[in-house]
């Protein structure tokens, strides 16, 4: 029996062991990690004497040592399912490495996000896991990751993951910037005009030009004087900016996630709009005017889900 005991204790830790891997220089292909794989956490009940727990919580210790001395750490990936009971922040606190060392490889990119009956994949170690694939349904703050870290990889080694499926690199011991947390907090949608009027809502109207014929309106119109300033509703990253006949001069970002507005009319495009730039939410970007086929100056604001647009109303108090 005593046998049998010893060998059960035996194979839970060597199914957890820290990851041991070269260097990203002599990496042929990323580490495999697979959340159904790793082993699993199943209270956070120091009563309940989880052994996972424990021994995750030995191998944090551990990490926090080795990096302090200098040493190269290799952190292990651990499974918890999260009851009704916990948030991020608490998560973080309890296993006492930082949310922005887990997040993403769980793809949570905003505070907002709801994490409840969630399993989460942990690693025994901080450090940031910056996606290495192009895609455009990147998020604004993995785009701006990206953009911060990855260009550091051809200098230094950096353990590489497929977790899941998707690439990561592994940065040991980093956490986001003031600008990197700011997206990551940022959970609100905001008005993109002050002082508006709503001049057409979403949906079936009647040609503002005459006819007598129907046309449905895929935004709202906030009629403002002339000039008047345009903020981003949200954060995320400037798709595109162009001018045309019938939207006049226009700017499109797109949030993440499937997510995109578009403000049209515009008389000025503000510089730091370029297309590919970051914006945040609440951030200047162009001012309003009566470009286009207008009856009057005013914004003409769309949301677009998945290539479909929605009804603005649905985010705010339009």
């Amino acid at each position: 029996m005593q046998k049998t005991k010893a060998f059960f204790f035996a194979a839970l830790f060597l199914s957890a062991l820290p990851l041991a891997a070269p260097p990203l220089s002599a990496q042929e292909k990323p580490i495999q990690i697979q959340k159904s794989k790793a082993p699993q956490i199943n209270s956070l009940n120091v009563r309940d004497k989880d052994f996972m727990l424990k021994q995750f919580d030995d191998e944090v210790e551990q990490n926090k040592r080795l990096f302090t001395s200098g040493k190269e750490i290799f952190p292990a990936f651990y499974a918890y399912t999260v009851n009704n009971d916990d948030d991020l922040f608490n998560l973080a606190a309890r296993f006492c490495i930082r949310y922005d060392s887990f997040c993403l490889i769980n793809g949570i990119t905003g505070a907002e996000e709801r994490i409840k009956g969630k399993t989460l994949l942990l690693p025994s170690a901080d450090g940031i896991f910056v996606p290495l694939e192009e895609s455009k349904n990147l998020s604004a703050l993995e785009f701006l990751l990206q953009k911060n870290r990855l260009p550091l990889l051809e200098d230094t080694g950096h353990l590489r993951y497929n977790i899941d499926g998707r690439n990561f690199a592994f940065f040991p011991g980093e956490k986001f910037s003031t600008t990197e947390r700011a997206f990551f907090l940022d959970t609100s949608m905001q008005l993109p005009v002050k002082n508006y009027r709503i001049s057409s809502r979403y949906g079936q109207r009647a040609n503002p030009f005459g006819g007598g014929k129907t046309q449905f309106h895929r935004g709202v119109d906030m009629a403002v004087p002339e000039g008047s300033n345009v903020f981003a509703c949200k954060s995320g990253t400037v798709k595109g900016r162009g001018e045309s006949s019938v939207y006049g001069k226009w700017l499109q970002i797109d949030h993440g996630r499937g997510m995109t507005s578009f403000y049209a009319h515009l008389s000025s495009i503000q510089e730091n709009a370029k297309k590919g730039a970051l914006v945040r939410a609440g951030e200047l970007i162009a001012k309003s005017g009566s470009t286009g086929q207008v009856t009057g100056p005013h914004l003409h604001f769309e949301i677009w889900l998945n290539g479909k647009s929605v009804d603005p109303a649905a985010y705010g108090n339009f």
